[in-house]
């Protein structure tokens, strides 16, 4: 999955501006989700778009076409329906797509967007790093390799999603491809990280 990891990545280019950066500081990898974390989004969607076509079929065999005067208003609200679907689905790719995790020499970076205009970053230094594990669990997961980076750190915990909160002292990441690499890569920026502050 070289797409979702990125590497080599310019640290001058005017779309980082905003991580604030240290002077010393260089992005390393570009980590986003994997697409397989949106599968159950998209099929929440796609069931909930069934529902209006199964009750149009189930209410025309029973009433037997006495609801032909009232197709406009139901023409109207099933437009209505789909046109809240897009929007919920165009809301939550746009959630998926923005969600990135940098990983630099001196910083995990986790952007969590929160909508079309509001994103928030959460970050954690490489030297507070305690412990590294990956966990992949499931079918769909062990198949396409992906899961949730798990980082035990000195300080307060915290998550990339408000509806699985990371437990105290441990920054969750979910749904990222390869998370046995990352963990790897992590674990190698620390060790780094602890040789610089001891140069003896």
């Amino acid at each position: 999955m070289p797409h979702l990891i990125e590497q080599n990545i310019d640290t001058n280019d005017d779309a980082f501006l905003y991580l604030n950066l240290h002077a010393d500081e260089k992005i390393h990898y570009i980590v986003r989700h994997h697409w397989a974390g949106f599968l159950g989004t998209l099929g929440l969607v796609l069931g909930m778009a069934l529902v209006p076509i199964v009750l149009l079929f189930i209410s025309g065999a029973l009433l037997d076409g006495s609801l032909e005067g009232a197709g406009p208003i139901v023409f109207l609200f099933i437009s209505g329906f789909f046109v809240f679907l897009l929007t919920f689905l165009f809301g939550s790719w746009i959630n998926y797509y923005y969600d990135i995790v940098f990983i630099t020499n001196k910083r995990i970076l986790n952007v969590d967007q929160k909508g079309l205009l509001s994103r928030g970053t959460s970050e954690l230094p490489m030297k507070q790093v305690q412990n590294v594990s990956a966990q992949v669990e499931g079918f769909l997961q062990t198949t396409f390799n992906y899961g949730t980076l798990v980082i035990e750190t000195a300080g307060a915990g915290t998550s990339d999603d408000p509806n699985r909160p990371g437990l105290q002292g441990y920054f969750t990441i979910h749904d990222l491809p390869d998370p046995n690499r990352l963990a790897r890569i992590i674990i190698e920026f620390h060790h780094q990280a602890e040789a610089e502050d001891d140069p003896s």
